[in-house]
């Protein structure tokens, strides 16, 4: 009997989490902000318990126990109290403080710029926008109230006064590919590729609309095979760059959110410390996870089997760091 149980959050990717907890042979607990909500991971037995959380997300911190592992999502750095959560002493798989960093676009801009990757020109002043350009406001919002602007005069009328940083907007395809490093087996994966469908913006796009950014699901995608060098670089520079700017090594799964241009260059413009949403396409498999694996081995499946082996060989503490 393994000695822990796999946790998270009733919401995001908690499905393939748990699936691949128990794959891995693990016993599950989820944490549900309502009654209602609980109904739906019930309907698929996702857990082996289900915890309501009576007076919000904010009870996590109160009724996790030094047996789980919580494994978070975006809605980890969403909904919780971000500085709170990650002083709590409780058991995170991954690189914790990386969730502060994607929370913080100061501090998200900061690190993909020390990796070396191609980041589209932002600033937080509107006199000094590159037109057309993009308007995000900070935390894990899968998209929503971000807008695009064409010229001034359609930005000023569109800002909120909320603390926002203002990208250029990229033409292109826009490929999110999600890696897992691995520190049981001391390597980088390519785990998987998708693109994002983005309500109304990915049905067309006409900047007088005010099209909608928000995100409602993820289609599959592979990358032809000369990109893959690229991307695997910028992999490993990502993996560097978290090593040297916050401090700790990286942990588990994280993506690299990309636009393609017409001339094969890659503009990243965003990175999550965790896993994706994007990740729900591959249960049971991506094409890179079966070339690696040869079998079922989707996300939540991978994360499980790193903390077995951690648990196995007595080193849960460099894969919770």
């Amino acid at each position: 009997m393994l000695e822990y149980r796999i946790g998270t959050l009733a919401s995001h990717s908690a499905l393939g989490i748990l699936a691949g907890a128990r794959a891995e042979g693990f016993k599950t607990i989820l944490f549900s902000p309502t009654q209602r909500r609980k109904r739906v991971y019930d309907n698929f037995n996702a857990a082996d318990e289900t915890i309501v959380l009576e007076n919000g997300y904010h009870d996590l911190l109160h009724v996790c126990d030094d047996q789980t592992i919580l494994i978070p999502h975006g809605s980890f750095v969403s909904y919780l109290p971000l500085d709170e959560f990650l002083r709590a002493p409780l058991k995170i798989f991954g690189t914790r403080e990386l969730l502060r960093w994607e929370s913080d676009r100061d501090l998200k801009s900061e690190l993909m710029k020390d990796a070396g990757l191609r980041v589209p020109a932002e600033t937080t002043e509107p006199d000094r926008v590159k037109f057309p350009c993009i308007v995000k406001y900070h935390g894990a919002r899968g998209g929503k109230g971000f807008f695009v602007s064409k010229n001034k005069q359609d930005l000023n009328s569109k800002l909120t006064g909320e603390p926002a940083v203002i990208q250029h907007y990229i033409s292109g395809v826009k490929v999110y590919v999600t890696y897992f490093r691995s520190i049981m087996r001391d390597r980088l994966e390519i785990f998987g590729t998708d693109i994002r469908y983005e309500s109304s913006v990915d049905a067309k796009l006409h900047f007088d609309d005010n099209p909608s950014f928000t995100i409602v699901g993820n289609l599959p995608m592979i990358l032809r095979e000369s990109l893959l060098e690229e991307y695997l670089a910028m992999g490993e520079q990502f993996v560097e760059a978290v090593q040297r700017k916050v401090g700790v090594p990286m942990v588990g799964p994280f993506c690299l959110e990309t636009i393609i241009d017409e001339n094969l260059k890659i503009h990243t413009f965003e990175f999550s410390g965790r896993i994706v949403a994007g990740t729900n396409l591959y249960i049971p498999h991506s094409p890179y996870s079966y070339l690696y694996f040869g079998k079922e081995m989707w996300m939540g499946k991978r994360i499980a089997l790193e903390v077995r082996e951690a648990s196995e060989n007595a080193q849960i503490d460099q894969i919770c760091v």
